[in-house]
């Protein structure tokens, strides 16, 4: 229930606070690299069950955030901070932080991909 109340109350925040102006202001490709950091950090931070996030991310999309922006957000998911000091514990430091590096290299990479591919109109 904690997390629904939470999703929730940010879901009121967002339809709040965040017009399609500001998403384009911070979020849209005129923005740079900053987008692809607020996406990435976004994902990494983000807690809870994963189909929860599908309503918000909904409301994003309507309001002008591409594919790329929730591909990233999504698979950056997966860089668990809570679980990282057990990953160096098992692998050691250098494989964690190794993985970790990749797996947000490619996940830009993954966004961007799929920025290229909602452009042409393969999504």
């Amino acid at each position: 229930v904690p997390v629904f109340v939470l999703v929730f109350a940010m879901m009121v925040v967002v339809n709040y606070f965040i017009t399609p102006k500001i998403v384009n202001r911070y979020l849209s490709k005129s923005s740079g690299p900053k987008r692809w950091l607020i996406a990435v950090a976004g994902g990494i931070i983000s807690t809870g069950p994963i189909y929860i996030w599908y309503p918000m991310l909904k409301e994003l999309k309507k309001k002008g955030i591409n594919y790329g922006f929730i591909a990233t957000f999504l698979y950056n998911r997966a860089v668990k901070l809570p679980l990282l000091p057990m990953l160096i514990f098992y692998f050691g430091l250098g494989y964690a932080v190794i993985l970790t590096i990749i797996m947000i290299g490619i996940s830009v990479v993954q966004g961007m991909l799929f920025e290229k591919m909602e452009e042409r109109d393969f999504l």
